[in-house]
Parts: structure tokens; C-alpha cells; sequence
């Protein structure tokens, strides 16, 4: 099966029949489906948690409050801005898979490097999820939380995952090891927010990547994790692109879906 976005065409047939779409295009493409989603969708977006101007909450609650939330953490359309580009606007629609499933989904802004520290990125994201757990009763989201996310909020959704309210997470396609250059980070950023040398968190946690630089990476991370006593599978699929792996999470079949809705049971 094939997900269809808001505009009611894959991705890859809205630029030809034979090709897939640059990841640039693709991320056009998903902007422009996440913007019409947010615009059926506008009673809950916006909300603020913190005072700076990107420390705003999308909401998009489930028929039953009670259903897990996908906590989705924005990266980049390009690994070398994963720390500097991307918003919880531009990507809205990725959740559209889940939803399909009865679940909430919920993304979080931030600021971006190099005016924010990755100090206050993970320190916002803390903040963030906050409150989500005291103030999502409100909006109807009052089940558990599992956050995911791709390049830099992969690394974000690892260092979550030690959130009293956050029960399981998925990184996509995640370094889980701080550039020291890429996210301006000092080196005792580096040192005490790297996952990957970090005390494991004993919640479920999958790794997924599409090979290249990423397999290494998740590899490392997955196997500190089992030998911690960590939990959770490790997928991969090479050569598929980090945008095709994200249409395997937007997609309600898609293995990636399939791998979060595993998490919560």
C-alpha cells in the first residue's frame, strides 16, 4: 500500500512515474502536505511551552485521549544541516501513518545551531515534554509518549528517552554521537550529550538506518545499548535513502509504522 498525502498523490508520482524525487523536492512535497494538514487542523497548533518565539507545541490528539502520542523530533532535509534547518511545520504529515492507527501525534519546536547551543536544544526538548505530560490532558493527549525522530532529533529522541513520561523511541538514521562542527558543541557538550557514551536508558528503543554512514552509527549505538541492557530491534534497509525511510514511518504499512506501533503494545 501506498501512502497518500493531503494532496492525494505519493510523493514520487507528483514528479514521474519512473523516478523518486530529489530529497530536496521530497521535502517541498512534504512541506506543502504538512501545511495543508496544519490548516484542516488548526485548534491546537502553536501552544506555547517556553517563552522564546520557537518553543511552540503542535498538537494533534487522537479520537481517544487515551491512545499513545507519537512525539515526532524534526532533523534537516540534508545531514550537513541537521542541527541548523528543519521545523515541526515542514513535517507534520509524517505522522499521518500513525494517526491512521488511532494514535495522537505531537511535534515540538526548537531552536537551531548555531544561535541555540545543543545545551539548550536538549534542555528545551526536556522542557517540552514537561509539558506535554502536565498540559496534554487538556488537549486530549493523556496516553503514553514514544518519541521518534531523524538525524538530529534521532540524537534528541535518544537523550528523551530518560524522560519519566516517555516510554519507548525510535531514531532514524542517527550520528548518537555529537559533531563537535555540525552542531557547534563545545567539547563538553560532545562529551555529556552523545548517546552513544552515555548510561543506557532500559526502555525499548529501535534503530533504524539505509546504510552508508548511518549503519555504523545506529550499529555502535544499538550494540552499547544490548550490552547496557537495552532493548529494542535494530532495522535496516540499504540503500533506500533517509526519505524513503521516513515514508516507511508516514506510511499506515510501512515498516517503520509498523516498528512504533510495536513499542506501545
Amino acid at each position: 500500500m501506498t501512502i497518500l498525502p493531503t494532496s492525494g498523490q505519493p510523493l514520487g508520482s507528483r514528479v514521474s512515474a519512473t523516478r523518486l524525487p530529489t530529497p530536496a523536492l521530497w521535502f517541498r512535497l512534504l512541506a506543502q502536505d504538512s501545511a495543508a494538514l496544519r490548516q484542516a487542523r488548526p485548534g491546537q497548533l502553536d501552544l506555547p511551552y517556553a517563552s522564546a518565539e520557537w518553543c511552540r507545541w503542535d498538537l494533534f490528539p487522537a479520537a481517544d485521549p487515551n491512545r499513545p502520542c507519537l512525539i515526532l523530533l524534526h532533523g534537516a532535509e540534508s545531514p550537513d544541516r541537521e542541527w541548523r534547518g528543519g521545523s515541526p511545520r515542514e513535517c507534520s504529515a509524517l505522522a499521518e501513518g500513525l494517526r491512521a492507527h488511532g494514535w495522537a501525534a505531537a511535534l515540538p519546536g526548537r531552536g537551531l545551531a548555531p544561535a541555540v547551543t545543543p545545551s539548550r536544544i536538549v534542555h528545551e526538548t526536556h522542557k517540552a515534554l514537561g509539558w506535554l505530560a502536565a498540559q496534554g490532558p487538556r488537549h486530549g493527549i493523556a496516553g503514553p509518549l514514544v518519541v521518534a525522530g531523524w538525524g538530529a532529533g534521532a540524537h534528541l529522541a535518544a537523550l528523551a528517552l530518560d524522560h519519566p513520561h516517555v516510554v519507548a523511541g525510535m531514531g532514524i538514521c542517527g550520528a548518537y554521537e555529537l559533531d563537535a562542527d555540525g552542531a557547534d558543541a563545545t567539547e563538553l557538550e560532545v562529551a555529556v550529550l552523545s548517546p552513544l557514551h552515555l548510561p543506557v536508558v532500559r526502555k525499548p528503543f529501535v534503530l533504524a538506518h539505509e546504510g552508508a554512514e548511518a549503519a555504523a552509527a545506529s550499529a555502535a549505538f544499538h550494540a552499547a545499548r544490548q550490552a547496557g541492557g537495552g532493548s529494542g530491534r535494530l532495522i535496516a534497509l540499504p540503500g533506500q535513502g533517509t526519505t524513503r525511510l521516513l515514508d516507511e514511518l508516514r506510511a499506515p504499512d510501512g515498516a517503520l509504522c509498523r516498528a512504533v506501533l510495536e513499542l506501545a503494545g
